[in-house]
C-alpha cells in the first residue's frame, strides 16, 4: 500500500472521529431537549452549567422544566447512548470473533435468553419490582450463554466458531419457545408489560438504570477495547491466531463472555433493540478500518447516536404513546441488512 494512500485513510479515519466526537453531544442535547414539552437548549446547558458548578445566579429553567430535564430526559438519552454504544460494541467483537460482518448479539441468544427471564419474573408476580424485571433479563441472558457454551462443549473437546453458531441460534430458538409458551399463560393484564418490553423501550428508566448500566457497559467496554490486539488476531482465523501464539480458545471465551456481559446489560435496560450491533460496526468499517482499537470506539459513537435518534423518535411520533424502540431500529436495520448483504453476494 503506498504512502499516499495510509495517508488517506488516516485523514478519512480522523475526520470520521472528529464527525462522531462532535455529533454525539449535539445530539444529546437535541433529543435531552426534544418530547411532549420542549425545553430551551440554551436553558438545558445552563442548567448543565450550573449542576457543574460553572455558572450562578437564578435558575436558567422554571421548576417543572427543571425537573423534566433531569428525572426523566436526561437519565433516559444518556441510558439510550449507553445501550446504543454497548450493543454496537458487542456487534464489532462478535463480527470479528465469528469472521462474519454479518454478526451480532442475537448470535449468544443473549436477547431471547433476556426475553424469557423478563417473562418469567413477570409470570412470578415481580413486573412493578423496582428493578426486578432488568435484573431478570440480565440473568436470563447470562444463562443463555451459559446453556451456549455448556452444551457446545456437551460433546467433549473444543467447539469451533461454526458450532458455536449453530448452538447459539438452538438456545436462542429454545428461549423463543419457553417465551412463547409463558405468554399464553400469563393472565391478560400482565402481557402488556411483557410486549412492550420484547419490543424495546426506555419508558419509565431513570438515574438507577442508567447507573447500573454505565457500570457494565462502560466497564465492559473498556476491557473489550484493551483487548482490541487479540481480537485483531482472532479476526485472522483459528489457524493463524495459533500459530502467532495466541491461545485462541481462552480468548474467545473471554471475549465473548465480555461480549454478553455487556450484551446482556444492555438488553436488560432497554429489551429488544436489534440491527444496531450490525448497522453501527459494518457501516464504519469502510471509514476507521478494521483495526479494533479504532472500530470499537467509532462503533460505541455511532451506535449511541443511533439509538438517541430512534429513542426521540419513538418519544415524538406519536402525541399519544411512545412507539417501540426496537421496531424503529429494525425499520432502519432490516433495509440495510439486506442492501449489505446483496452487496457481499456480488462481491463474492
Amino acid at each position: 500500500m503506498s504512502e499516499r494512500r495510509i495517508h488517506s485513510r488516516a485523514s478519512v479515519r480522523r475526520q470520521t472521529f472528529a464527525v462522531l466526537l462532535a455529533l454525539l453531544p449535539v445530539t444529546l442535547l437535541v433529543c435531552a431537549c426534544a418530547g411532549s414539552v420542549w425545553i430551551s437548549p440554551k436553558g438545558a446547558l445552563a442548567s448543565l452549567a450550573v449542576a457543574a458548578g460553572l455558572g450562578g445566579g437564578s435558575p436558567a429553567l422554571d421548576a417543572a422544566h427543571e425537573t423534566i430535564l433531569w428525572s426523566v430526559r436526561l437519565p433516559r438519552v444518556l441510558l439510550a447512548a449507553l445501550v446504543g454504544g454497548g450493543l454496537a460494541v458487542v456487534g464489532a467483537v462478535l463480527q470479528a470473533v465469528f469472521r462474519n460482518p454479518m454478526a451480532d448479539s442475537g448470535l449468544l441468544g443473549v436477547g431471547s435468553g433476556a426475553a424469557l427471564g423478563a417473562v418469567v419474573a413477570v409470570n412470578l408476580g415481580w413486573g412493578n419490582v423496582f428493578l426486578a424485571l432488568p435484573f431478570a433479563a440480565f440473568g436470563g441472558a447470562m444463562a443463555a450463554v451459559g446453556a451456549l457454551y455448556a452444551l457446545a462443549h456437551a460433546a467433549g473437546g473444543r467447539p469451533s466458531l461454526h458450532g458455536l453458531l449453530l448452538t447459539g441460534l438452538a438456545v436462542s430458538a429454545l428461549a423463543g419457545a419457553g417465551t412463547s409458551m409463558l405468554l399464553v399463560a400469563t393472565e391478560e393484564f400482565r402481557v402488556r408489560t411483557v410486549l412492550f418490553w420484547l419490543a424495546g423501550g426506555l419508558e419509565g428508566r431513570g438515574w438507577p438504570h442508567a447507573a447500573l448500566t454505565a457500570a457494565f457497559v462502560l466497564g465492559g467496554g473498556g476491557l473489550l477495547l484493551a483487548l482490541a490486539r487479540t481480537l485483531d488476531v482472532l479476526s485472522l482465523g483459528g489457524e493463524e491466531a495459533a500459530a502467532l501464539g495466541l491461545p485462541v480458545h481462552a480468548a474467545r471465551l473471554l471475549v465473548m463472555g465480555l461480549a454478553a456481559l455487556v450484551a446482556g446489560a444492555c438488553t436488560a435496560a432497554a429489551g429488544s433493540v436489534p440491527f444496531v450491533g450490525l448497522v453501527a460496526p459494518h457501516g464504519l468499517r469502510p471509514l476507521v478500518g478494521t483495526l479494533n482499537r479504532h472500530l470499537l470506539p467509532a462503533a460505541f459513537l455511532g451506535g449511541a447516536v443511533l439509538v438517541l435518534v430512534a429513542d426521540m423518535l419513538s418519544r415524538t411520533l406519536s402525541q399519544h404513546m411512545d412507539l417501540p424502540l426496537g421496531s424503529l431500529t429494525a425499520l432502519v436495520g432490516a433495509p440495510y441488512f439486506l442492501v449489505a448483504l446483496r452487496a457481499s453476494e456480488g462481491r463474492s
